[in-house]
């Protein structure tokens, strides 16, 4: 988090994301997120079963929607491989207790989506497109080669059953927004670093008005964006806005860290390309159009 945000966590979601990051500091880290782009599977399942061991899963679906807000946040900035990130999303936005009972257990895993192109149903157990619950046997799916190969983007079609469930989709697109917003904040954390360790012509280039004002218009957007979402944890209504404002804004702050680093942020060596590949993958989900006619109020 950019802002020091101790006073609205409490103690009980310190311990959890204190137990979220030990695990992930020590069993995941990018360089497995690109051997799982490349085809390794062993390290998502090793990575799930260390998750639902933790029993984040019935955590996440009783919690408020700030901490889960906070939560999604954390797990955005360490770039988890796409099936897990859609089982945890489904963890919440999904109501029914069925279904629930086996993901948490983790019999099951979920791909997540609201058209029938979704990320990551190519290894997922179940598949929820809208309300609707999907097996993966009684449907065909045809897999792309996808800008995020962690969650290669499927097409879902020739449905030949479905179960009808209750999903929010609201607090989905929420989760979403919140780990795009923590993609926004972990890249904006590298371009700080950077622009006050690179040294050009004797001086950091953070000293430079050029880098120093990229990086503050940076910082704006990614709080503007996250004060959104926080917006939309207390009153559900403004979701939409919150997931299209880190549509457009987060992108645009990822782009602008690779400016930032100069030529080596074009290059594998960073993590930064894969920020980018991963909120553009989830700001075409649950990406509705926005009816500000609610939100006018009469002069």
């Amino acid at each position: 988090m950019i802002l020091d945000l101790n006073f609205e966590i409490s103690e009980d979601l310190k311990l959890i994301l204190g137990s979220l990051n030990e695990l992930l500091e020590s069993k995941w880290s990018t360089k497995k997120l690109r051997a799982v782009m490349e085809g390794n599977k062993s390290y998502t399942e090793e990575l799930w079963k260390e998750i639902v061991k933790l029993d984040i899963l019935p955590y996440l679906s009783t919690l408020s929607l700030k901490d889960n807000v906070i939560i999604n946040e954390f797990i955005g900035r360490k770039l988890l491989p796409g099936i897990v990130v859609s089982s945890i999303v489904a963890a919440r936005g999904i109501k029914s207790k069925d279904i629930l009972n086996r993901l948490y257990s983790g019999e099951v895993k979920i791909a997540i989506s609201d058209s029938n192109f979704v990320p990551s149903a190519n290894e997922a157990d179940y598949i929820v497109i809208g309300n609707r619950l999907i097996q993966r046997r009684d449907c065909t799916i045809r897999t792309f080669n996808s800008l995020d190969n962690s969650m290669k983007i499927s097409k879902v079609d020739r449905i030949e059953k479905h179960e009808d469930i209750e999903v929010n989709n609201a607090e989905v697109a929420l989760s979403l927004a919140s780990q795009m917003v923590g993609s926004g904040e972990e890249v904006l954390s590298m371009s700080i670093k950077y622009s006050k360790e690179r040294i050009a012509f004797g001086k950091p280039i953070g000293s430079y008005q050029a880098i120093k004002h990229r990086v503050v218009n940076d910082a704006i957007d990614v709080e503007l964006a996250r004060s959104l979402i926080l917006e939309a944890a207390e009153n559900i209504k403004y979701v939409w806005i919150a997931k299209d404002l880190a549509n457009k804004k987060i992108p645009k702050v990822l782009l602008s860290g690779i400016q930032v680093h100069g030529g080596i942020g074009f290059t594998d060596d960073l993590d930064i390309h894969l920020h980018l590949r991963r909120a553009l993958t989830l700001s075409k989900l649950y990406n509705s159009k926005v009816d500000i006619s609610e939100f006018l109020q009469a002069i």
